[in-house]
Parts: C-alpha cells; sequence; structure tokens
C-alpha cells in the first residue's frame, strides 16, 4: 500500500456527508461582490443567473444589500445552518476566514483561494494549518486551488469559470465529472454544452487538501443522479481504494471513464507545478484502470462527449460490429478506412439484411458501408428508411454508425434513425458532418435522445471505448488457480528473506508454479560442463552466474550452439575469464542449459508499483525487447480469458498466428504461463519486487512455452 495512503488514527465526526456537498440546501459565498472583476462577484453571479432554489446568503462587512440580497457581515452573523460556504480571500487571510467558518458551524467549505501547496513550502505549512483546522471541527473541505463544483442535479453553479455564462441553463444529465483542473472544468462545461451532454455533478478538487477525488468517486456512485462518471486525474491519493471504487461502480453499472495526465515527463511535471501533485506510472495507472473496468482516454474533450453518448445510449453493446450508414460516398470510403485503420470492426451482412438491400441497392453497392447516395432508382423516403431499419435489425450488427452530410431527406433520415434505434434497442451514434447547417435536424435527433458528434474522431473514440468496454469485461473475474500453480506456502520452496535471484533460483520459483524451464545444470569447472552437456544432450547453451551482471548477453555471459566438449571447454574457458574479472575472487560458476528453438520469443515479468501493487507485464522479448516496447501490464491474478486478451493487446500479437510461411505459435501455452506467472505474483505480493523471463521461447502449435531464462529481486516482508 503507498504511503500516502496513510489515514489518521481516528476520522473527525463530519458535519454533513458529502452528499450534501453535492445537494446543499444552503450556501454562504464569503466576499460577494456586484463586480464580476471579482472571485465573489462571478460566483454570486453565476448562482443567481442558473437558479440555485436554496438559501443564499452573500458575506461581506461593508455592503447591507449584495445582488439584490441581504448581506451578512460576517459567516458567524448569517442564519444557520450552513451546507457550503465559498471562500475566495487571499492567503494571508484564508486561515482567519476558516476558523470564522469552522465555529459557525459551517458543513464544507469550498476553497478557491491558491497559491498554497502547489506553490511553494510556505503555502503547503499554510495548506497543512487550515486542514487541520477545518477538522478539528468536522468540517469539510473542497480544494484549495478549485474552482468550485457546477452541480445541476442540485440547480448550483457554484463556481467562479466565466464559461456559465455561455448557456442559458444548466443541462441536466446523468454524466458526474470530477477534475484536478478547475479551468479544465470550465472548459468541459462548453464542450458538454457544444455536444447535448448533460450533467449531474462536476467538481473541481485541486489540491485535495481534504476532500479527494476518491471521495467525490464514492458519492458519485451512491448519487442517483449520475450514471456515467467522468474523471480527471493527475494523481491518486489512496490509489487501492480507487480501484475498489472502480469495482464498485462496475457493479453498479455506472461506467467511469478517466483521462490521467503524466504519461510523459512533461506531462508529469506540469501536474507537479498544477496541484502539487505527484504524478505515478501512467503505464501502471492503465493497468489498473483496466482491471477494474475504467476507460482511460488520451483527452478530456473526446473523454467528456463519450460519457454524453454513454448517459444516452448505455455503455454495454452486444455481439457484433459496426453497421455503417453514410450519405455521402467519399465520407464513407474516408471513414471506413478510419475504422479499420483503428482496429473496429465492421459488420459483416447477413443473406436477409442483403436481401432486403436489393430492393434498393444493385448486389455490388451492398457492403458495409451502405452509401445511401448510390440507391437505384428515384430517391424517396423510402431508400433510407428501409435501408436503416434493414442494418439496424441485422443479427450481427452491435451498434449503428450514421454519417450524416448536408443531404436530401434529412428530416425523413432523422426519423428513421430515431425509429431504429427504439425499435432494435440498439445504439445508434450519429456523426452530424454538417457544420452549422442544419442546427434543427440536429436538434431533433437531440430531443429524441440520440446523441450527437461533431467529427468522426469523436466518433471513433466513442466507438473504441464501446467495443474496449467489451473487451475489458474479462479482466472483471480474476479466475481460479491452476492446478500446480502454488499457493506458495505449499511448496517445498524456500525462499530468501531478500535479494536478488538468480537464473536457477528464479526458474526452480518458476518450475514450481508449472510453468517450464529448460534442463539446466550449474557447475564450477570446464570437465564438469562437458559431463553436463552429456547428460542434457547437445547442442547447449552456457550461461555465466554472476552477482553483479543483470543482463549477460550484453556482457557476453551467453555462447549459444555448442555442438561438442570442446566448444563447450572453450566457452567456459571465455565466461570463466569475464566472470572472474566481474565478481573478482568469487569461484566462477556457468549454467549448462538445453538449447531450445521456437517460433517466437515473447517476455513475461512482474512489477510492483508503489502505488497499485504487483502487476504482470507480457510482451514481445528478447533481445529487443527495450527495442521492441510492445508490451503490456494487468493486474494480478488473471483468468485464462483475461491473458488471452492481453496478448490480443501487442501490436506484433499477429506474428503469433504465423506470417510467411512460419508456423502459428502455440498461443495456449502462453496463456497458461501468464495465468501461472499472475498467480505467483499475487501470493508473493510485495515481498517480490520485480521478476522477468526472457525470453519465453514459443514452440509451434502444441509445442509448448519454455522459460529460458529469468531473475528476480525479493526483498523483506513488511512488518
Amino acid at each position: 500500500m503507498s504511503a500516502r495512503e496513510n489515514l489518521p488514527a481516528a476520522e473527525p465526526v463530519w458535519r454533513i456527508p458529502v452528499a450534501r456537498v453535492l445537494h446543499p440546501q444552503s450556501v454562504a459565498i464569503v466576499g460577494a461582490s456586484d463586480s464580476l472583476d471579482k472571485f465573489g462577484g462571478r460566483i454570486l453571479a453565476n448562482v443567481q443567473r442558473h437558479g440555485f432554489p436554496g438559501r443564499l446568503l452573500p458575506i461581506n462587512p461593508k455592503r447591507a444589500e449584495v445582488g439584490g440580497l441581504p448581506a451578512w457581515p460576517a459567516i458567524g452573523t448569517a442564519p444557520g445552518p450552513v451546507d457550503l460556504a465559498v471562500i475566495a480571500v487571499p492567503g494571508s487571510q484564508l486561515l482567519e476566514t476558516v476558523g470564522e467558518c469552522a465555529r459557525a458551524g459551517v458543513g464544507a467549505c469550498v476553497v478557491i483561494t491558491a497559491q498554497l501547496a502547489e506553490f511553494d513550502e510556505r503555502g503547503k505549512a499554510l495548506q497543512d494549518e487550515v486542514v487541520a483546522l477545518a477538522r478539528s471541527h468536522g468540517m469539510r473541505l473542497l480544494g484549495p486551488n478549485c474552482m468550485g463544483l457546477i452541480s445541476p442535479a442540485a440547480g448550483l453553479a457554484l463556481s467562479s469559470t466565466m464559461t456559465l455564462q455561455h448557456a442559458p441553463a444548466l443541462r441536466r444529465g446523468g454524466v458526474g465529472f470530477v477534475s484536478q483542473s478547475g479551468a479544465l472544468m470550465g472548459t468541459l462545461f462548453v464542450t458538454g454544452d457544444d455536444h447535448a451532454v448533460g450533467f449531474s455533478h462536476m467538481v473541481s478538487i485541486g489540491n485535495q487538501a481534504d476532500l479527494e477525488l476518491c471521495d467525490l468517486l464514492e458519492a458519485l456512485i451512491a448519487d442517483d443522479a449520475t450514471r456515467v462518471i467522468a474523471l480527471y486525474v493527475e494523481a491518486l491519493k489512496s490509489p487501492h481504494r480507487f480501484v475498489e471504487l472502480a469495482r464498485r461502480a462496475r457493479v453498479a453499472g455506472k461506467p467511469v471513464l478517466a483521462v490521467k495526465a503524466g504519461r510523459t515527463e512533461a506531462g508529469a511535471a506540469a501536474a507537479r507545478s498544477h496541484t502539487a501533485s505527484l504524478a505515478g506510472s501512467y503505464e501502471a495507472f492503465v493497468a489498473a484502470c483496466e482491471s477494474a473496468g475504467v476507460l482511460v482516454f488520451d483527452e478530456p474533450e473526446g473523454m467528456i462527449v463519450a460519457a454524453g453518448v454513454f448517459d444516452r445510449l448505455g455503455a454495454a453493446v452486444g455481439e457484433g460490429g459496426i453497421g455503417f450508414v453514410g450519405s455521402s460516398g467519399g465520407g464513407c470510403a474516408v471513414t471506413a478506412d478510419r475504422l479499420a485503420a483503428a482496429g473496429l470492426p465492421l459488420a459483416q451482412w447477413t443473406p436477409a439484411t442483403r436481401a432486403r438491400l436489393a430492393a434498393h441497392f444493385l448486389p455490388t453497392h451492398t457492403n458495409n458501408p451502405i452509401d445511401l447516395g448510390g440507391h437505384k432508382g428515384a430517391l424517396t423516403p423510402q431508400v433510407f428508411e428501409d435501408s436503416i431499419a434493414a442494418i439496424a435489425d441485422d443479427d450481427g450488427v452491435a451498434v449503428l454508425l450514421y454519417l450524416m452530410t448536408p443531404q436530401p431527406l434529412m428530416a425523413e433520415t432523422a426519423d428513421a434513425l430515431i425509429a431504429a434505434h427504439r425499435r432494435s434497442g440498439k445504439p445508434v451514434l450519429v456523426v452530424s458532418d454538417t457544420g452549422s447547417f442544419a442546427a434543427d435536424i440536429r436538434q431533433r435527433l437531440v430531443a429524441a435522445g440520440l446523441p450527437l458528434v461533431n467529427r468522426i474522431d469523436d466518433g471513433l473514440r466513442v466507438l473504441e471505448a464501446w467495443f474496449r468496454r467489451r473487451r475489458l469485461a474479462v479482466f472483471a473475474d480474476g479466475g481460479t488457480r491452476p492446478a500446480g500453480a502454488g499457493p506458495l506456502s505449499a511448496l517445498p520452496l524456500e525462499l530468501p528473506p531478500a535479494g536478488l535471484l538468480n537464473e536457477p533460483d528464479t526458474k526452480a520459483l518458476l518450475a514450481a508454479y508449472g510453468i517450464a524451464v529448460n534442463a539446466a545444470d550449474t557447475v564450477g569447472d570446464a570437465e564438469a560442463a562437458v559431463a553436463a552437456a552429456a547428460r542434457i544432450g547437445y547442442p547447449v547453451v552456457l550461461k555465466g552466474i554472476s552477482r553483479s551482471i543483470t543482463h549477460k548477453s550484453d556482457a557476453g555471459l551467453v555462447r549459444l550452439n555448442l555442438a561438442d566438449a570442446d566448444a563447450v571447454r572453450a566457452g567456459w574457458a571465455a565466461l570463466a575469464d569475464i566472470l572472474r574479472a566481474a565478481d573478482g575472487d568469487v569461484a566462477p560458476h556457468v549454467s549448462v542449459q538445453q538449447q531450445v528453438a521456437g517460433v517466437a520469443e515473447l517476455i513475461l515479468g512482474v512489477r510492483v508499483d508503489a502505488d497499485f501493487g504487483p502487476q504482470l507485464l507480457a510482451g514481445f522479448g528478447g533481445v529487443l525487447v527495450e527495442v521492441l516496447k510492445d508490451f503490456r501490464l494487468a493486474a494480478v491474478p488473471l483468468s485464462p480469458a483475461a491473458a488471452r486478451a492481453l496478448l490480443d493487446g501487442l501490436r506484433l500479437r499477429p506474428l503469433l498466428d504465423g506470417v510467411r510461411g512460419r508456423p502459428a505459435a502455440d498461443v495456449e501455452a502462453v496463456v497458461d504461463a501468464i495465468v501461472r506467472l499472475s498467480w505467483l505474483a499475487a501470493d508473493l505480493g510485495d515481498r517480490l519486487r520485480e521478476l522477468d523471463v526472457n525470453p519465453l521461447i514459443v514452440g509451434a502449435r502444441g509445442e509448448g512455452a519454455i522459460a529460458v531464462d529469468g531473475r528476480a529481486v525479493i526483498v523483506e516482508e513488511a512488518a
């Protein structure tokens, strides 16, 4: 468990639950003003503009009235109870102001004030003091360095973002959004409005000094108004809790979507400077998310558009592919190329569908995609209606994609899409490639519950997320332990308390879990090596065993294709010289090994992430592993289906099916090795700092997969 997850010995008794922060009945604005140039003025104007139904209390010691409402000189003089107080005061006044709110019985403070922990050590010290004061009174804090919250479900626009002036009303819907960036919340409010995305709540959490991302995630899972959850993450304060909550959301049927900053060093540095966050390993974050069913996106706007689509149509798609229809031959061709490049499956029409399409199209024009402009005979609404209905009804179609361009019969086409969705129950995604043209048609579709995206890029992100969520379902189940794969306590194997496991010791551990290893003997002189080679059978491999050299090939400690005794003696002499130079007075030892041939070389491994614990790595390996960088990570343990999905995610995965006359690899043996290694990793937990099997040589189908090299690092068991 990460050290950052340590909690105080006893949690305070909070005055209000987090759900009440999202649905307050009374709000005080400290520093309320009539000037839109001030934070307090913009917040008050936004709250009033969007019609908060609860009690609104402006706090201003110099004014008797602000925004047409009675003003109170101090929070302690305002009539209570006060659920939320928003604070946008200079840092020099922050501690005093928070103290006044705490003594007045305020339930939670939304702290806009910045230049605290994200700024310098002095700011961090002040932030810590503010948090301690609030906690001592059971008062929650949102922020500091945040932009407040926008809760359409509560009719509350408690934020200073100027984008709230963009929309005449808060568009209510089922998307809950939590962000570590306040400005991004304002940006995505506009993105959502442009794409008819309805929000339940949007919350900016800033520095997470008290309320953190997981607190809001937990509240949104329980919130009846929220159906889809979207997150912008810079760093997690409680990674294990995040994973458990994501799994809870999956059980509750609420998709979780996330964008993580810090996938590059530049991004990580920006995250640190922005919210005093330390971004963890991006790959580890993605692996943990996939195990819990979270969909990770590469940019926030696409995530919000997808969340809005999921809210309207659901996030589940059935078996089958994409039924693609368009009104432009060029648009269909370009989009079909994009779908293929993204690995998204086009459905194959059933004979019944082709027969229905034949009423309006030549046989050469009835393929997927269907260009409605290629119909035969006169153009009538029936052409569009029949074609869309036939494709929506096709058993092989999981989702219908329509590319709408300026065209005749747009209203009739919209009605046909609406009818197809209602009759079939399948998702219908419309890419409205019409610019500002035909706004009435766009509104017609939105009013009927169909989502719209403006660009094929956004459509591709939505479609990819739909099908990825279907694939990630296999990670929901860790499976059952295969026979002969531990547990560790049941094995006649004693691990050292800590330290590096050399190749023979690592292979012994692998073999104990049922992972095949090549035959090997460790010897201490040339004649013993010759005798071992005779027992194992030529050709053999010699590998030097060193306490100080990790990558044996780079150091010249591997000799391949040794076909007779003389070659073994010569190899022994060369390795012994290298070992003496590297390890000093330690007597040289060499492993004599069966030489194994195969059709592919993979790498399997285990890494223990500081935030998420042990994760299994699988990829294409051998001496080119650093060059190829084709690997995937997954949380452990893994079921066979999850192991297969892990393999299928590799870029070079088609090589295992055989190319250019090479035989197909024994994928089932690889899957079995992955599953067994995942249980080994789960059993050792944090004691296994790292483990590499490189290469795992994979034979042709039916010939198995054999670990021919390995190393591991064991650390002492935590107290």
